[in-house]
């Protein structure tokens, strides 16, 4: 009899290498011919402020079906994988893996969606191994079950995007990525459905990762055939011995689903915040900007930082009394600053008038008109003639900013961010089974 299985794992790269999604591409690689697929392979982000990630804090699912023997070889062969090929020498990791039978438990499925936003204990994970068909297995201190339940817990029934990844050979890890850098632009503009690719505003190829990781280039979009295209469309220059397609939430904004007073913010969290301008923004050394907002609770300083570019500049045009909404990550209080929003997105729902006072013209030879000292109104400086009763006149400056949402150029948006390409997508309507999942891992795992 055939039954379902649920793997998860997360924690096992470093910032000097390996990367969890090339692990999984080994590990589907050696049990493909076993057991069925349910799904692509899902790669799941979660809350991107946590402290403890490496890059993307992404975590890998794995959802599959076979016989009860098939599927214990299946954990064995995940087991060794993890233990032996994580970078377990680096103290900062600390892998973890998960094991779920059947039906997920609606309370892994609230773990997950907490993880999207906040922090959770390596022992709040611990827990959920008191399930009857949920199986815990850490490495050092473990840390990595967090991710590897919070991805089990997100089946994606919500939006959703596609990612391709091509990977190097081991010999090349290191170096720099080898690519005919025209046809990526040329790949571009020949996929519409894909995104992400070339940032134009800064020149930036997007697709090719700059770290030592075994990963050659990432292709997103929103179908698998339209980022299979693209991988198709490039001209690598070097040898590439594997690829895979994942499932994932990345560019859905799925961390920003919980609004907060500023009374209730606390550090590492994702956060929605709607407040007014209380400080007009102002730079400080590195060329960071600053500015603060408050509600009925509260106030709290918001950072936009310099790799953000325009986006500083944008929002530098604030003006006390704007009222916006904020959506970042919650930088702790230290020694030379206090606990900072730093600002991912923003949205102005209401803006203030932006005015300035004038001295009026004289009506006899309309020159400007000066003051005449405090309290005794306006001389002409031309004429002499006095005007005792006369005011300022308000002018209004118009302001270079419209309601709607700011958001960082792609160069600094967050794997997570949701870009305006995407704005007005979204693949929650359109879910239905993938036909033939199988046959296109088959054909991933043989070229």
């Amino acid at each position: 009899m055939k039954k379902v299985l649920h793997i998860g794992f997360d924690d096992t790269d470093s910032l000097r290498g390996s990367c969890t999604t090339h692990l999984a591409t080994l590990i589907i690689h050696e049990i493909f011919d076993q057991v069925s697929f349910l799904d692509f392979p899902n790669l799941i982000r979660l809350n991107p402020n946590i402290p403890y990630k490496t890059r993307g804090n992404g975590a890998v699912a794995l959802r599959i079906e076979g016989e009860e023997k098939n599927l214990e070889y299946c954990k064995e062969i995940v087991i060794e994988k993890v233990k032996n090929l994580s970078e377990v020498d680096d103290e900062n990791t600390n892998p973890g893996i998960a094991f779920v039978e059947d039906k997920i438990p609606k309370e892994i499925i609230a773990h997950s969606q907490r993880a999207m936003w906040d922090v959770i204990s390596i022992k709040e994970a611990e827990d959920f191994s008191s399930f009857p068909n949920v199986e815990i297995i850490k490495f050092k201190l473990g840390r990595g079950i967090i991710g590897a339940l919070g991805a089990i817990g997100n089946p994606l029934k919500g939006d959703f995007t596609y990612e391709h990844l091509s990977y190097r050979e081991p010999k090349n890890f290191g170096t720099k990525r080898l690519i005919d850098s025209e046809s990526i632009y040329s790949a571009d503009k020949e996929t519409p459905l894909t995104f992400n690719n070339v940032d134009y505003e800064y020149n930036s190829i997007m697709i090719l990762p700059r770290g030592a990781d075994p990963v050659f280039t990432g292709i997103r979009g929103e179908t698998v055939e339209e980022v299979r295209k693209a991988y198709s469309l490039i001209r690598p220059l070097e040898k590439l011995p594997m690829q895979m397609v994942f499932r994932t939430n990345q560019h859905t904004n799925q961390h920003f689903t919980e609004k907060f007073s500023i009374d209730k913010l606390k550090p590492y969290i994702s956060a929605i915040v709607d407040a007014e301008v209380t400080s007009k923004p102002f730079y400080i050394e590195g060329s960071h900007l600053i500015f603060s907002i408050g509600d009925t609770t509260g106030k709290i300083d918001c950072a936009a930082y310099e790799p953000t570019k325009r986006f500083r500049g944008q929002l530098s045009k604030l003006l006390i009394g704007d009222k916006v909404t904020v959506f970042g990550g919650i930088r702790p209080a230290e020694k030379n600053h206090q606990m900072t929003i730093n600002v991912e997105r923003l949205k102005i729902t209401e803006l203030v008038k932006n005015t300035k006072l004038e001295n009026p013209f004289c009506s006899n030879c309309h020159a400007r008109l000066k003051s005449a000292g405090k309290n005794k109104g306006f001389k002409c400086p031309k004429c002499s003639t006095k005007y005792r009763e006369l005011l300022p006149n308000e002018i209004e400056i118009p302001r270079e900013l419209n309601l709607g949402e700011y958001l960082p150029p792609m160069i600094a948006q967050r794997h997570l961010t949701k870009p305006q390409v995407r704005e007005n997508r979204d693949n929650t309507t359109t879910q239905k089974p993938i036909k033939d999942i199988n046959s296109i891992l088959a054909d991933l795992v043989k070229n």
